[in-house]
């Protein structure tokens, strides 16, 4: 929690007063202001190593014991790292100066950094929005450059969905046809791409820009995108408004899975839940779509939290309520207010060009849950770009 809350050295404890909540520092207090109570130099310098008296942390045991709490939640987990940063000895310590009595009712903090990391106040909400809107000019901008029998894949970011004239060099992937960062497209080539060079995850308060931006390149005497393709793509977008009002906050993340299979079943969709490892789902959405022409589905809506992200996607952002069949540790998390996530779900159709093997869609866009529902903050999959 660094990043949030400095680099502290000590206890922070916040107490729910039932009207507010009170904020307390014994030691270091990092980046934390409106500090209520200050514990006192002498427990500082101990927690700092300086030399102490014997009973120098009773102040802090006596603060425990006038507010007399139900539950003392604390900062270690066995599943979420990011709320999981007390060492064993501190722990040990920690146990010292709480006592018996109040030992008892520690707890994880894991719930209580699930709702901090994924609450959005307004500004951060509308901050999010500007950052997306950049990353959507920056990779137009990459799409933009992108030279049929030139450019790479490295060289702009993307994952080939179809291609008219080559052929996969790997096992089929639910995420895509060709993945090779090699691979140079080609005209005839339908991709999500973009990505390469301009990514911004995590560089600005740590909004991440999970977002597919999808591309058809004209092949020769083609004005527009094949029928096949851009019917099957048609699939995806049309999901999206129905998937759409299905979500709703004060809904846990498995209500609302629950709604949208059946909203999707009713609309005509097969439900295809994935394990997330590529190679395997393939096979799953080939068996589920052998006999039928039909489109499936599986869903990822994770969630967005504000917590540190290396440069590429950190699995810590999912802590939060996830509709997801490979999250099912998030179905119990209530969609809060103001909730941001990655609207990201795949639409699988077959083509009669590739019998056999269906092409699957990658839709993802961020998005925000309100109490009006899942507002836009930032244009959802609205077309194919053309590239000629």
């Amino acid at each position: 929690m660094v990043r949030q809350f400095g680099s502290a050295s000590g206890y922070l404890i916040f107490t729910d007063l039932g009207n507010r909540i009170e904020r307390a520092v014994f030691g270091a207090a990092g980046a934390v202001e409106n500090i209520d109570v200050r514990g006192s130099l002498e427990i500082a310098r101990a927690i700092a190593g300086y030399d102490h008296e014997p009973g120098v942390y009773d102040e802090l045991t006596e603060f425990v014991a006038e507010r007399d709490p139900k539950t003392i939640a604390v900062n270690y987990s066995s599943w979420i790292s990011t709320a999981d940063g007390i060492s064993h000895s501190e722990y040990i310590k920690l146990e010292e100066i709480l006592g018996p009595k109040y030992s008892q009712r520690i707890v994880s903090a894991e719930n209580v950094v699930t709702d901090f990391l994924t609450r959005r106040t307004s500004r951060e909400v509308a901050a999010h929005a500007e950052v997306l809107a950049l990353w959507r000019q920056r990779t137009l901008q990459n799409l933009s450059t992108i030279v049929p029998g030139v450019t790479r894949i490295k060289d702009v970011g993307g994952r080939i969905y179809y291609s008219a004239k080559s052929r996969r060099t790997a096992s089929p992937d639910a995420r895509f046809w060709i993945n090779d960062p090699e691979y140079v497209f080609q005209r005839g080539d339908f991709f999500t791409g973009g990505t390469g060079g301009s990514r911004i995850w995590g560089n600005y308060m740590d909004f991440e820009t999970d977002t597919k931006i999808h591309a058809y390149i004209l092949g020769e005497g083609e004005t527009t995108v094949p029928e096949s393709i851009q019917y099957a793509w048609d699939q995806g977008k049309k999901a999206q408004g129905i998937m759409r009002q299905q979500i709703k906050v004060g809904m846990t993340a498995g209500e609302c899975l629950h709604a949208i299979v059946s909203a999707m079943e009713e609309a005509g969709y097969i439900y295809t839940p994935f394990t997330d490892v590529g190679i395997e789902d393939y096979k799953i959405l080939q068996k589920a779509l052998a006999h039928t022409d039909k489109s499936g589905f599986y869903l990822d809506l994770h969630a967005i939290g504000n917590n540190y992200n290396n440069g590429d996607h950190d699995m810590l952002n999912r802590i939060g309520p996830s509709i997801s069949d490979f999250r099912r540790n998030r179905w119990h998390l209530v969609i809060p207010e103001n909730h941001i996530f990655a609207f990201e779900y795949a639409v699988h159709t077959n083509l009669p060009e590739r019998p056999g093997f269906p092409m699957s869609i990658n839709f993802s866009n961020i998005q925000v849950v309100t109490s009006r529902g899942v507002e836009w903050i930032e244009p959802p999959n609205e077309e194919i770009l053309l590239i000629y």
